[in-house]
């Protein structure tokens, strides 16, 4: 008898164990889970960070949320009704917390005009001719419209503007149509009489930025012209026609939002061989003896610019929570809250995508605020940067990057929050789990001690299970990385039911998720704000 009862329990003893075992492959092929080691136990101070963080709640993140993907946010999408008022629904919390705003602002918006990449009306014609936008000259840089009329055209050599060499020295531009070409000088010798940089081989100094990159040569002509006052520049780049003619097609191929030029911005255009001989009476500019004295052609010309593309105002919002006052650095946390939006009667909410992550900056800036009135000033001045147009090809971000209200060299990390508050296929917080997933990519970072510093706080965070991916080009944080900035991207899942639907509501989002992710990675934020050394 006594050994039928041991071999009884012994089966349901081991049914327990296959059934514990069964439950955990069940959670981790559910929620893509990776089993959890035992964390040792040992006694664990709670750090400041720790503590400061508690004030991150999720019934606060339940409000933000919820506010921010209500129907009367018609979705954030940028340049709309909805979007503004969210941008204004952030305003009034930076308030509230007493951010400051950047001398650079006169308040919390950062506004930027996009418009669509549609091809745009364009007349440019001589005396003789009327020219074929698209075929005999063309633009990228979109504009609004202008219409101008002169008897003459300036012509300022390479439009060049450098301490060695400078084409605007003896030119009035002001207000003016000017021509300017490809290429830089050189003396009589072959050299390139800006550059420094010798040819190891021929010992014959080599080109320059301005003629080395088409593209940057291009911007760098703009920029000089746009300086001096330039109402339009015509620019003839002989050495690199067939490269702008085919990035021209592409430019126009693919339906995108670009940032708009500002209407008092010049107005620039890539002509062929054909317009520089009508206005010069030249074919190769090689053959124009180059003075310091200004050259005009007295040319009638006429160029009527029209934008066939809806012009919208897209609004970034900065506050910053200052720092030690005898600190130049600067720590961003940055997330967009712009939607989906609204389209064809139905709404997109963007719950978790990406209300949740501007909810989790937001408590952020209270638990910062709490601290630094406890005494707890940081070492460096926090950021807090809430961006627009993420959903439209990141403008927000490139504007940002662009015109940057803080030094790009003084921000020390970007770190950005993303879908923070959904798992995969969860339908109910009756279904969480045990450990709640937060994936991390990072650049520009010592990759052993930053996954070290993680790794420790993660071992007395019991909620958190980290996931290290790569870090490829993805989301707003791409253009501060193409300028060397380190980041940090945290983010939840793209793998849920409702991505970029109408079903991204705000109850769907699990709030005890977002509460542990937020204030996991509000503690690696403390460590970059407090720390002496980074």
């Amino acid at each position: 008898m006594k050994l039928r009862i041991i071999t009884i329990s012994i089966v349901v003893l081991l049914l327990s164990i296959y059934a514990c075992g069964s439950k955990k492959k069940e959670l981790k092929e559910k929620y893509g889970l990776e089993e959890e080691k035992e964390k040792p136990k040992s006694k664990h101070k709670p750090t400041l960070a720790e503590i400061f963080s508690e004030n991150i709640t999720a019934p606060e993140l339940e409000y933000h949320v919820t506010r921010l993907s209500d129907s009367t946010m018609e979705g954030r999408e940028t340049g709309t009704r909805g979007g503004r008022k969210a941008a204004k629904y952030i305003w009034d919390y930076f308030v509230e917390q007493q951010l400051v705003f950047p001398k650079e602002l006169d308040g919390y918006f950062q506004k930027y005009t996009a418009a669509q990449n549609d091809k745009p009306i364009v007349v440019l014609e001589t005396d003789i001719k009327a020219y074929e936008f698209g075929e005999d000259f063309i633009a990228f840089f979109p504009h609004d419209r202008i219409d101008i009329k002169d008897d003459h055209v300036i012509f300022a050599g390479y439009g060049i503007e450098d301490p060695k060499y400078n084409d605007y020295a003896y030119q009035d531009v002001k207000n003016k149509i000017v021509l300017v070409v490809g290429g830089e000088p050189r003396d009589k010798y072959g050299n390139y009489i800006i550059s420094n940089e010798l040819d190891p081989y021929t010992g014959r100094t080599l080109p320059s930025v301005w003629s080395r990159d088409p593209i940057k040569g291009y911007i760098l002509r703009r920029n000089a012209a746009m300086r001096h006052g330039a109402k339009a520049m015509l620019y003839y780049d002989p050495y690199h026609h067939d490269y702008f003619w085919r990035n021209f097609r592409k430019h126009f191929a693919q339906k995108k939002l670009e940032i708009s030029v500002k209407k008092d911005s010049v107005y620039d255009f890539l002509i062929n061989k054909d317009i520089f001989a009508d206005i010069t009476g030249y074919d190769n500019p090689e053959d124009i003896k180059y003075t310091k004295k200004t050259r005009k052609y007295s040319v009638p010309i006429h160029i009527n610019y029209r934008n066939t593309s809806e012009v919208i105002e897209g609004i970034n919002t900065v506050g910053i929570l200052e720092g030690d006052p005898d600190s130049d650095e600067y720590i961003i946390v940055l997330s967009h809250y712009d939607g989906q939006g609204k389209h064809d009667g139905k709404i997109y909410p963007s719950a978790n995508d990406n209300a949740s992550g501007v909810a989790a900056s937001l408590e952020m800036i209270e638990a910062f605020k709490t601290a630094k009135d406890s005494g707890f000033v940081p070492r460096r001045h926090l950021v807090f940067i809430n961006l627009s147009g993420r959903e439209q090809n990141m403008i927000g971000a490139r504007f940002y990057v662009q015109h940057p209200v803080i030094p790009l060299e003084k921000t020390l990390a970007v770190i950005e929050l993303h879908k923070l508050g959904r798992l995969r296929n969860l339908k109910s917080d009756d279904d969480l789990p045990e450990f709640y997933p937060i994936s991390i990519s990072f650049n520009g970072f010592n990759k052993a001690n930053f996954k070290n510093a993680l790794d420790q706080l993660q071992s007395y965070n019991n909620y958190i299970s980290l996931k290290y991916k790569p870090l490829v080009e993805a989301s707003d944080y791409t253009h501060f990385m193409r300028k060397h900035v380190p980041v940090i991207y945290y983010y939840g899942t793209s793998n849920y039911s409702g991505y970029h639907e109408p079903e991204d509501t705000a109850d769907r989002v699990s709030y005890d998720v977002i509460e542990k992710r937020t204030r996991f990675v509000f503690q690696i934020i403390w460590d970059l704000a407090y720390k002496k050394h980074l």
